[in-house]
């Protein structure tokens, strides 16, 4: 009797969030052309859209297999509603807390991230697990 041997999909989720931080930290050092300001803003702006973002990818991806497939939905709706919210609370804070506001840098770098985490999926490949 020949034995089947799953393979699981390894993803590359550190790598993925070393790319989208190292694009934070490029996109933070050109609006430092502007001002600190604006330096400042922009990192906060990434940070943003970063931290939830790390928050989602932890929570979604801690079960693999077709056993666990309830968890893993419970899972990814539960983390996707959090995301959001913790966006929309870092947004909230940072317009009535930080007094001195860069908005276009805040924002432009927010929704660059934005664009970009879509294209990752293209840059950074699964790798099969043997």
């Amino acid at each position: 009797m020949a034995t089947t041997r799953t393979r699981f999909i390894a993803l590359p989720l550190v790598r993925w969030l070393i790319v989208e931080f190292s694009l934070l930290m490029i996109l933070s050092v050109l609006w430092l052309l502007e001002s600190r300001l604006a330096f400042y803003s922009a990192f906060i702006g990434g940070l943003i859209f970063l931290v939830p973002n790390t928050y989602f990818v932890h929570r979604v991806f801690r079960y693999q297999g077709a056993r666990k497939t309830h968890l893993i939905v419970s899972s990814l709706f539960r983390a996707e509603s959090i995301k959001l919210a913790l966006t929309a609370v870092f947004f909230a804070a940072v317009f009535i807390l930080m007094e001195p506001v860069h908005v276009p840098a805040l924002l432009i770098t927010f929704a660059v991230m934005v664009v970009m985490g879509a294209f990752l999926r293209v840059l950074v490949h699964p790798r099969p697990r043997r």
